[in-house]
């Protein structure tokens, strides 16, 4: 798996390739159904189906600004799409409005 630094990580995931950061703190691979999995430390943040184009778990939860600041990086790395299609599996007001910050949307 290929190791890289944390900037290089955006690219990475809108590719989704596999991927392990310089700390192996952050790890991307992708399985035999074609889900795309990005985990933090031991928690999985995104799955994401590579057929369908469809994020089928993201943690928009707060978890800690490290976490935060991937999911970030991820939300941007994605097609638009498919964010815009995850919106409704959003529970939480503050939840919708973290993630539209973090996509710049102020309306």
């Amino acid at each position: 798996m290929k190791r890289i630094p944390n900037y290089k990580i955006n690219p990475m995931i809108g590719g989704l390739l596999p991927f392990t950061n310089y700390n192996a703190t952050i790890t991307a691979e992708i399985d035999e159904k074609g889900i795309y999995r990005v985990n933090h430390w031991s928690t999985t943040i995104l799955e994401y189906d590579t057929y369908t184009n469809r994020i089928l778990r993201l943690r928009v939860d707060y978890i800690s600004q490290t976490t935060s600041t991937l999911v970030g990086r991820i939300l941007r790395a994605l097609p638009r799409l498919a964010v815009e299609g995850y919106f409704p599996y959003i529970v939480t007001k503050d939840e919708i409005r973290r993630v539209r910050r973090m996509l710049g949307i102020t309306k």
